[in-house]
């Protein structure tokens, strides 16, 4: 969530946003096609906080609605792991309220440098937006990750992907929620591509949360005996295609091993994938996601109680 190009969305032409900066600053902060002159504000906040405090006033409402409302879809969606991109935040939020802070530093004359590349600003514009914003050293002491950036861009997007490498996995971990230590993925050699993209997506989005994910090929036809079913191997979870179903059932309810067992299946109706098992008992669960590799673990696929202890 990109909090800069919500701003610029909530100062479109028309919005009462805009209109409330014409009705504070003036229509000078206008362009000649109607939108805002961004410059032209700038130059009007720069220096001045009682100015700058109004601005915020009359953006930053709108941008939070947005940025909520962004984040109840995310949560709808299942998304594991949500990036707000949030330049001020230390200066217009609580950085408590968010689970991790991440830091993007570089040394003061490299900002400097930047601001004047990037924005064409003036060395004076440059080092008054800097002298506007929190101490980096402040900042650096409320985070909970930094980030170098005074180097190459390569070296930026190196360490800026391990940092959410991290913040992945500790997302699925957490929302997890609950004691599971392995999943079994069972299969056929009839698996279609849509369920081998589901099973590598399960694959991703498990390993993230911290559990020991296990592929195995089943023959199909329901045999008890299979080569994978080891006696000692007792998974939190099993998910098997339609087609390896017939196979987990008969090892896993001959052996009576504990667990929560779902199907696979393209079936938008929950009761194509009810099992009455034992000692399983009844689970109802859809689970057709080949893209859900960044969503947040199903809490569902695991008994609520670790069977092993």
């Amino acid at each position: 969530i990109d909090a800069d190009e919500l701003a610029r969305q909530a100062q479109a032409p028309g919005s009462e946003v805009l209109a409330g900066l014409v009705r504070r600053f003036g229509s000078d902060v206008l362009a000649a096609d109607g939108s805002l002159d961004r410059a032209a504000l700038r130059a009007k906040v720069m220096g001045d906080q009682a100015a700058l405090d109004a601005l915020n006033a009359i953006v930053h409402p709108a941008v939070q609605r947005r940025r909520e409302q962004l984040l109840r879809e995310a949560g709808e969606r299942g998304d594991v792991l949500v990036v707000n991109d949030i330049p001020l935040l230390f200066e217009v939020l609580d950085p408590a309220s968010f689970d991790a802070v991440v830091l993007v530093a570089a040394p003061v004359a490299t900002r400097q440098a930047r601001l004047r590349a990037a924005r064409g600003l003036s060395s004076e514009e440059a080092d008054r937006m800097i002298a506007a914003q929190m101490p980096a050293e402040r900042k650096r002491s409320r985070s909970h990750h930094v980030i170098e950036n005074e180097g190459t861009l390569a070296a930026l997007e190196a360490r800026a992907s391990a940092v959410f490498d991290e913040l992945r996995r500790s997302a699925a971990a957490a929302a997890l929620g609950r004691p599971a230590r392995s999943l079994l993925l069972v299969e056929t050699g009839a698996t279609q591509a849509s369920e081998r993209a589901a099973l590598d997506a399960i694959t991703a989005r498990y390993q993230d949360a911290g559990l020991a994910v296990r592929r195995v090929v089943g023959a199909g036809g329901g045999a008890v005996e299979q080569p994978w079913a080891d006696r000692r191997e007792r998974p939190d979870g099993v998910v098997a295609t339609m087609a390896a179903g017939p196979d987990v059932q008969a090892a896993w309810e001959h052996a009576g091993r504990p667990g929560v067992l779902a199907l696979l299946s393209d079936d938008p109706d929950p009761v194509a994938v009810r099992l009455d098992l034992r000692p399983w008992g009844h689970d109802r669960l859809k689970l057709a996601e080949p893209d859900a590799a960044g969503l947040a673990p199903r809490p569902d696929l695991f008994p609520r109680h670790n069977p092993l202890g």
